[in-house]
C-alpha cells in the first residue's frame, strides 16, 4: 500500500509540473513509472554498469543522459536512436578510446568525458558540430588531433589534469581561438 502511494505521488508531481520537473534527472526506476515519451533527463550512475542498458533506447525524447561513475568501456552505435540528446555525462568510467559512436548525436551540445583513460581525441570529433562544451578533465590525452579547431560552436574546453608545459598550452590556445580553455598550471615537463 505504501509503495503504491509513493508511486502515485511521483506520477502526480510529474504530471503537475512537467516543464519544471523535466529539468531534474530521473532515476531509471522513476522513469519506468511514467510514459517513456515524457522522460527527458535520465541518470543511471554508480551502478557498476559494464555496458549501456538497452532499455535506454526506448526513451526517444532524452535531452540529457548521465551514465557517470560506472564501468563502461565503450558506447554502442545504438546511441544514435537518442537523436534529441544534448547533454551526455560519461565521467568516471573506463573509456580508453574516444567513443566514435557519439558522432551520430547531431544535437549534442555538452559532453563530459572527464576522469576516463582516453589517450587522444580523433579528428572525427568535428562530426559533433553542435558541441559547445567538452570536458576532458583528468584523461591521459597525448594528442588532441585537429578536429577540435573545426568545431564552430565550441565555447568551452576543459583540459585540466593533463600534463602540459606552457609552450604546449600556448599552441593549443592558438589552434583553438575564441574558446575558453581550462588548463592547470603548466608543468616543467617536455611535451
Amino acid at each position: 500500500m505504501k509503495k503504491t502511494y509513493v508511486n502515485i505521488l511521483i506520477l502526480i508531481a510529474i504530471s503537475f509540473s512537467n516543464s519544471c520537473f523535466s529539468q531534474q534527472y530521473l532515476s531509471l526506476k522513476q522513469a519506468l513509472l511514467i510514459p517513456k515519451d515524457s522522460v527527458t533527463h535520465l541518470k543511471i550512475s554508480k551502478q557498476k554498469l559494464t555496458e549501456v542498458p538497452s532499455i535506454i533506447w526506448g526513451f526517444k525524447n532524452l535531452i540529457a543522459l548521465d551514465l557517470s561513475k560506472n564501468r563502461l568501456k565503450s558506447i554502442p552505435d545504438s546511441i544514435s536512436v537518442l537523436s534529441h540528446l544534448e547533454e551526455f555525462i560519461l565521467r568516471k568510467n573506463r573509456l580508453t578510446i574516444f567513443p566514435t559512436s557519439l558522432y551520430n548525436l547531431k544535437a549534442l551540445k555538452y559532453l563530459n568525458l572527464s576522469s576516463n583513460q582516453i589517450g587522444y581525441v580523433p579528428n572525427g570529433i568535428v562530426n559533433c558540430s553542435e558541441l559547445t562544451e567538452l570536458d576532458l578533465y583528468n584523461n591521459p590525452i597525448s594528442d588532441l588531433g585537429n578536429g577540435l579547431q573545426e568545431l564552430q560552436n565550441l565555447e568551452r574546453l576543459d583540459l585540466r589534469g593533463l600534463m602540459m608545459n606552457a609552450k604546449k598550452q600556448a599552441q593549443i590556445s592558438v589552434k583553438i581561438p575564441g574558446v575558453q580553455i581550462l588548463f592547470d598550471a603548466p608543468c616543467n615537463c617536455v611535451n
